[in-house]
């Protein structure tokens, strides 16, 4: 297909009830932010949705049709959050596949403005995620793990964010955002291949860090080791980096590291 041709899809159409969406969470998203009429991260929210349907075998939409889509449906919006939903499509009863899958796309916008909160107060949730290398890193629509978490933050009016770990105890990102924590001139970020969702900040902040002189770790840790780190912040391209001001009952001071790397990525709508 070439990247400027009508691809064979749906297009927010009106919600089918056999759509596989619906049915089995069978499908991907984007969550992008425009700012100023641009969406400066589209190439990169674009390149992993086409390498999430690639993953699950779905097909992806056009570069450039996709494009033309979301600058209608934004057209009147100086300032949105705009989501592309990718599906599958329509199917009949039963997981088995449609004989002509026809992805469904749809493309939503919202207006939007900086938050006034410009730092985070997290709990660490009690819900915990499943290790799924089959979906690990990627943006797929089934997020109930995240909707029970967002239901224990209900209970605490004061915490804005949570920290979610994997059923093994480690702790793997926020409910929204990844996570990174900062000791002795290192900045240590949860591996994600065994769950969670692969961010586009998160792998901005990881090429930032090189030049800052801050080496970059990846792996499993434990809630403790993030308690006892100097600085730590969360992170998401509509955001950008939120420094944590409070981990439940532990408290922390942004950084130095935290401050030059939200000088450099965050969004111009987001600093202060």
């Amino acid at each position: 297909m070439q990247s400027g041709s009508m691809p064979e899809l749906n297009y927010n159409i009106e919600l089918d009830w056999q759509e596989r969406a619906l049915h089995y969470g069978d499908g991907l998203f984007e969550t992008l932010l425009k700012s100023n009429h641009e969406i400066p991260l589209w190439r990169k929210h674009i390149d992993r949705l086409r390498r999430g349907c690639e993953r699950l075998s779905i097909p992806a939409p056009a570069t450039n049709w996709l494009a033309e889509r979301v600058a209608e449906e934004s057209r009147d919006l100086e300032n949105a959050i705009i989501k592309i939903i990718v599906s599958r499509g329509r199917g009949g009863r039963g997981l088995q596949l449609p004989a002509s899958p026809r992805a469904s796309v749809f493309v939503l916008c919202y207006p939007w403005s900086a938050p006034s909160q410009q730092h985070h107060s997290v709990s660490i949730c009690k819900t915990r995620l499943p290790i799924n290398p089959n979906l690990a890193g990627l943006k797929h629509l089934n997020r109930l793990d995240y909707v029970l978490a967002a239901l224990e933050l209900e209970k605490m009016p004061a915490v804005t964010e949570g920290i979610i770990c994997d059923t093994e105890g480690f702790v793997i990102e926020g409910l929204i955002s990844n996570l990174f924590f900062i000791n002795q001139s290192c900045l240590y970020t949860p591996s994600l291949d065994f769950a969670g969702v692969d961010g586009i900040m998160r792998q901005l902040v990881i090429e930032q860090a090189d030049k800052i002189n801050l080496r970059v770790e990846q792996g499993r840790y434990t809630s403790q080791e993030l308690l006892e780190s100097a600085e730590c912040f969360l992170c998401n391209s509509v955001r950008g980096i939120t420094p944590i001001v409070a981990i439940d009952q532990q408290q922390f001071m942004p950084g130095d590291y935290t401050g030059a790397l939200m000088a450099a990525l965050n969004p111009p709508a987001a600093i202060v």
